[in-house]
């Protein structure tokens, strides 16, 4: 009993101690609540601002060296230009010419109204067979989403496994008019 009384007398005591920080915290705070409708302003403390070279000395950079190896990477990942007469590549032709009709089904419009006249396209083929970086470098006389199309098949298609790192292909996809 005796240590009870002691306990009781620690909790009376804390509970004291704790209420006055409670309650001077938040003082006033109805009258700024119901007056402006913001409890108050945020002012954020001022940090130190990092340099642009983020506190690097500039005699440790090379930017030269620098744009060396990344032109050295860029070598040794296109190691082998396809030509545009190859068998591998004449395989994605009929994938590719197939944009247009699909194109035409998602307008709901006969092939002869979607415009598709030759796209040419550019890409990298990885060790693995798959397409990489394609891109479209022009599309004379063509529906920008036939291009678009012709893009995205190629992205998804997957050739024979390389022996080079990289194979850089370029090839020029004629669509025929729908009536030949």
């Amino acid at each position: 009993m005796r240590y009870a009384g002691w306990a009781v007398v620690a909790v009376v005591v804390c509970g004291a101690a704790a209420a006055p920080v409670w309650a001077e915290g938040l003082t006033g705070i109805g009258a700024q609540l119901s007056g402006t409708g913001r409890i108050g302003t945020y002012t954020p403390e001022l940090a130190h601002i990092a340099s642009p070279d983020g506190g690097v000395a500039a005699s440790t950079r090379d930017p030269a060296s620098a744009a060396a190896r990344m032109s050295d990477e860029t070598d040794s990942r296109a190691t082998t230009v396809i030509e545009p007469g190859d068998a591998e590549l004449a395989s994605t032709d009929a994938a590719v010419v197939a944009c247009r009709v699909e194109i035409a089904r998602r307008r709901r419009v006969p092939p002869a109204k979607v415009a598709a006249g030759t796209v040419v396209l550019r890409f990298i083929i990885e060790r693995s067979g798959r397409v990489r970086e394609a891109e479209a470098l022009s599309a004379p006389g063509t529906d920008l989403e036939v291009a678009a199309c012709a893009k995205r098949v190629l992205s998804e298609w997957v050739f024979a496994k390389r022996a080079a790192a990289g194979t850089v292909a370029k090839r020029t996809y004629r669509f025929a008019s729908p009536g030949s």
